[in-house]
């Protein structure tokens, strides 16, 4: 029989001596038979406390009420007696009035409480169970406490989340076991472990044999339900074992906070929900207040109370049985924090708006005059109603193959936002998954003009790096977007594109085999950057659409290491961009190219080019161009009339190249031109300077050709300066003036100081009537890159 010692005291916690102790089975009326002395005698009762109060005694299993009385004095105590070989005891030595509260009882299981009568177990008393499932190895130690209160027959043998009092939250949740007659016991902790409330973590996948285990998405949604603001904690499994969640997506709410041990532990949620919806993901937020405060535009009242706050998942791996897009999904967030988390078949974190799934954003029609995205209900003036406080760090692992189907274009992402501010995105290493981010459409006439606001603003994004997706890098209609130390491999599309951007930058990137571009420009530019860039094109890139079962994205050349393209003029705005210190880098067949055009003046500085043919001149609206101190190798011929390096404006603009070299390893045919500087516009009088350039070009007969290009006779010609250039020997200054030969002016000229490589002076030399046929043959840009016209 147990053994329990009490103390008799009276209420100024004086001690009473000799105090007479009666012991009864609790609801009868004569004393209990069988008591007996700590040294197992049998012991009278009633009985008398000791010289300094001690009450102790055994009794058998039972629940027992005590009286102690005394001259001043009568207290009852009701408590329950255990055989020591019943239960693990820690009673120890205690007052009479703090006996109950201090009750402890350690358990090897939950399954072995269920079959105990409430009646073992006093109210209040607390329990430690080792384990929740008995059939599973886990150490679990869930603490449980007896009440009363909560007993309930007809939840025998079951457990639930029930309503509990808080001093804050009114929707505060307790989880509640009922043994099988009934008797309930709580966990009233403030931080969940799942395993302790009940998660059975047998998933198994082995061998190729399915042994999944049970379905636990109808229990962890309810836990995620009721509990939010407490943190869910999975701890790290042993072995291959997943918490298995079936093919239900999973629903979030604000303050939903999973932990794991990390993303190199087993924290493993498995899911068989397929996720191949743009929108959707494993895990979805899309809050009740939120579809109703954004239903008929901007709210009304508090906005932040619009969105939903203070998610957190770290520490996880999210795994999906086939493929998933993206592993979570959130509309209309603020306090995110997505951090540690290794993904298995799956994509990893998207972000969206309201505006977006209510179908109030729209890009049907084109109207320069209208902000889509004011229209769709966003503040015309400050960027106030976005997302926000997203932080995004260390995220590992693939999402297994590159679509979800060959050939259907569902492809999965690491991080995807979409009006969104104040982000940060850093360390995110995942296969078949990139990073990118929309703030609304960049084309002209719907929302792309640069007086409209850019609704994907002020992030920091660097460390990532990304293989065999359709791009890695890319944002629309971005403003401040800082990106560093990033790379990418293996892309369909472009590798980082910048699409309708302002004030944006990447710094330090590795691009290498892009199917079309290695680095992009498209829309609107205002103030970005590209800097400490290497670009790398090899002779794969060309085949990467069938190696992914993908059709091409436009050209899908493999061969253009840079574009700007598809740009437009914007007449209250100047555009511009800048691409400083790095290399563009061609290995494959023929020659690589980079591409400039299209509404955008252009710095152009410090550049490496090897077996690369520039074309800043493409298309009739090229800007104003500053090229300096860059450096063209080539290692192999080109073709008679081809233009390695073509400059020019087309407006009265000033452009310039200074410094630099253009050298070919190999000697070239004789009609190859290396530089080529071409002034088109009509109105005005546009100045091109090319200073201190070395050509060192065997072969050639003309090493730098200048051209009036305009065939309509306009006054006054263009004006060219060339200084200090040298050039081969025995090859020329080509005037190709095809405004003189139509009427027009000539061309102005400063001819300074040139000078052939064995320092011969040189002149400029006309081509005259012949201009016009010998215009007409040269090729420029792609059409060299690819050997033949396009």
């Amino acid at each position: 029989m147990e053994v329990k010692t009490f103390f008799a005291q009276s209420a100024d916690g004086k001690v009473i001596p000799d105090a007479e102790v009666s012991v009864h089975r609790l609801g009868e009326e004569n004393v209990a038979s069988n008591l007996e002395d700590a040294n197992g005698n049998p012991l009278d009762n009633p009985f008398r406390a000791g010289p300094q109060g001690q009450i102790q005694f055994a009794a058998p299993n039972g629940r027992y009420s005590i009286e102690v009385a005394s001259q001043d004095s009568r207290q009852r105590l009701n408590t329950q007696f255990f055989d020591q070989t019943a239960v693990m005891s820690a009673s120890g030595i205690q007052t009479l009035s703090g006996a109950l509260d201090q009750r402890l009882i350690v358990l090897d299981s939950v399954e072995a409480l269920r079959e105990w009568p409430g009646e073992r177990v006093p109210d209040g008393c607390r329990l430690i169970c080792r384990s929740f499932y008995h059939d599973l190895p886990y150490e679990l130690n869930i603490e449980l406490q007896r009440s009363e209160a909560q007993d309930s027959p007809d939840n025998a043998g079951d457990m639930a989340w029930v309503p509990a009092p808080h001093p804050v939250r009114d929707d505060f949740h307790v989880l509640t076991l009922w043994a099988k007659d009934g008797s309930a016991y709580v966990q009233r902790s403030y931080d969940i472990n799942l395993l302790k409330v009940g998660f059975r973590a047998d998933y198994r996948l082995t061998d190729g044999t399915n042994g999944k285990g049970s379905d636990e998405s109808r229990w962890f949604q309810e836990t995620l339900d009721k509990t939010p603001y407490r943190t869910k904690y999975l701890p790290d499994l042993p072995g291959d074992a997943g918490l298995y969640l079936g093919n239900r997506r999973i629903t979030l709410c604000s303050g939903t906070r999973i932990v794991g041990d990390g993303a190199h532990a087993n924290s493993r949620l498995v899911s068989d929900y397929a996720a191949t919806g743009f929108h959707d993901g494993l895990f979805w937020l899309r809050e009740p207040h939120v579809i109703d405060a954004w239903a008929n535009g901007r709210p009304t009242g508090e906005l932040d109370a619009a969105f939903s706050h203070g998610i957190h998942l770290s520490g996880l791996t999210i795994e999906a049985t086939d493929f998933a897009r993206g592993a979570v999904a959130l509309v209309c967030v603020r306090d995110v924090t997505y951090n540690d988390i290794h993904h298995l078949r799956c994509g990893g974190l998207k972000i969206f708006h309201e505006l977006e799934l209510n179908d109030r954003y729209s890009i049907k029609g084109e109207d320069p005059d209208t902000d889509n995205a004011v229209t769709a209900g966003f503040n015309p003036d400050a960027p106030d109603d976005l997302s926000e406080g997203i932080r995004v760090s260390n995220l590992s692992g693939s999402a297994g193959r590159y679509t979800f189907k060959p050939g259907d274009s569902k492809r999965a992402t690491a991080v995807r936002l979409n009006f969104v501010r104040d982000f940060s995105v850093s360390h995110v290493h995942m296969d078949y998954c990139n990073v990118s981010g929309w703030g609304g459409s960049a084309r002209a006439g719907k929302g792309g003009e640069l007086k409209w606001m850019r609704r994907l603003r002020d992030g920091f994004i660097q460390d990532v790096h990304c293989r065999w997706t359709n791009g890695a890098i890319y944002f629309n209609n971005a403003h401040n977007v800082k990106v560093f130390g990033c790379s990418a491999k293996e892309v369909s599309d472009t590798a980082f594109d910048l699409e309708g951007c302002t004030y944006c930058l990447f710094d330090g990137i590795y691009a290498e085999n892009a199917a079309n571009f290695g680095i992009s420009i498209f829309y609107a530019t205002r103030g970005n950057v590209i800097k400490n860039f290497v670009a790398r094109q090899t002779s794969q890139s060309a085949s990467i659409h069938a190696r992914f079962a993908e059709p091409k994205f436009g050209p899908g050349l493999g061969k253009t290491l840079f574009r700007r393209l598809a740009g437009f003029e914007d007449p209250d705005f100047d555009q511009d961009v800048t691409l400083d210190t790095g290399a563009f880098l061609y290995e494959g067949e023929g020659f690589g190219a980079v591409i400039v055009d299209s509404w955008a003046d252009v710095t152009y500085r410090n550049i490496n080019h090897s077996d690369i043919v520039v074309d800043l001149r493409a298309h009739s609206n090229a800007q104003s161009q500053t090229v300096q101190d860059c450096r063209f190798t080539f290692t192999k011929p080109a073709a008679d009339n081809d233009v390695l390096i073509a400059l020019g404006t087309n407006r009265d603009a000033y452009g310039s190249w200074k410094g630099g070299s253009i050298v070919s390893a190999v000697e070239q045919p004789a009609g190859v031109v290396p530089l080529l500087s071409q002034l088109r516009t009509y109105a005005g009088v546009a100045i091109y300077d090319i200073d201190d350039l070395r050509i060192d070009v065997p072969g050639v007969r003309t090493a730098i050709m200048v051209c009036d290009a305009r065939k309509s006779g306009r006054h006054p010609g263009h004006a060219f300066r060339l200084n200090r250039n040298l050039i081969p020997p025995k090859s020329l200054l080509v005037n190709l003036n095809l405004n003189e030969i139509t009427g027009g002016g000539p061309a102005q000229l400063d001819i300074t100081n040139n000078r052939s490589l064995d320092f011969a002076p040189i002149e400029m030399t006309a081509v005259g009537d012949d201009s016009n046929a010998r215009h007409a043959t040269l090729r420029f840009g792609l059409s060299v890159a690819r050997g033949k016209d396009i």
